[in-house]
């Protein structure tokens, strides 16, 4: 069983927030996550990627809190697609409203990071800091003990892992993650509306049905494989209507 979290990094004098989404392993209490300035799909997307590239496996449970941000078609379809390449099941299983207490693990990892990594990194800048976090992991994984494991790192359980490895290259895992939303046909001048918002796509498939598919990148305009055209503003744009509603 994997648990999965968001939590708040820090805050800049800018209002910009870092948060970090990490992922911890039941069984080797082994490490991973991802630092990114928006709390969307993306950043679990991102830790699910980096647990599976650094595990070499994949979980047979996914425990994650009730945020939105996991609960969400994309990961959801991520997941469904990377066990069905491996053969294999993967249950989501989000906490119950309210009760914070049922992703306890993570709460408490969350204080651990706070006290070993945020109180000590201070940067202002994304990928510095997303470098300093990649080194941590390395720290938590390779050197820190835990008293679960007598002591002793999560390597030293991850190296005891009997079960065949799941080789992935980024590239793959990120191809796996996209989902089709929606439906449109396209109007005059080219113009799409998905979410209370307008996208350009060519003015040519004006009259035509198209799929609109949500990917890590953007999203895709596409009818069938044929892909159209390529939305990369899409997640800003979803991004500040996220914003507006948890304003309101």
């Amino acid at each position: 069983m994997w648990h999965g979290d968001v939590m708040t990094g820090t805050r800049l004098p800018n209002g910009t927030l870092f948060y970090q989404c990490t992922i911890e392993d039941d069984y080797s209490r082994g490490y991973s996550g991802h630092i990114a300035t928006c709390k969307d799909a993306r950043i679990v997307l991102h830790a699910l990627i980096d647990a599976i590239l650094r595990w070499k496996s994949i979980p047979t449970c996914f425990h994650y809190d009730n945020g939105g941000e996991a609960k969400c078609k994309l990961v959801q379809t991520f997941l469904q697609n990377v066990a069905q390449k491996c053969n294999k099941e993967i249950t989501f299983i989000p906490t119950k409203l309210y009760h914070p207490q049922g992703n306890g693990k993570k709460e408490r990892a969350h204080k651990d990071d706070r006290r070993d990594f945020w109180r000590k990194n201070k940067s202002k800048d994304l990928k510095y800091t997303q470098k300093k976090f990649e080194k941590y992991l390395y720290w938590r994984n390779e050197k820190k003990g835990h008293f679960a494991l007598k002591g002793k790192p999560s390597i030293t359980r991850l190296q005891e892992n009997k079960k065949p490895l799941q080789k992935f290259t980024r590239k793959q895992l990120e191809n796996l993650a996209k989902v089709k939303i929606a439906e449109r046909r396209v109007k005059p001048l080219g113009i799409v509306y998905l979410f209370n918002k307008i996208y350009h796509v060519e003015p040519k498939l004006k009259g035509s049905k198209v799929e609109l598919w949500e990917t890590l990148k953007g999203l895709e305009i596409r009818n069938g494989k044929r892909i159209y055209c390529f939305i990369e503003e899409y997640w800003e744009k979803k991004s500040k209507l996220s914003n507006v509603v948890e304003m309101t």
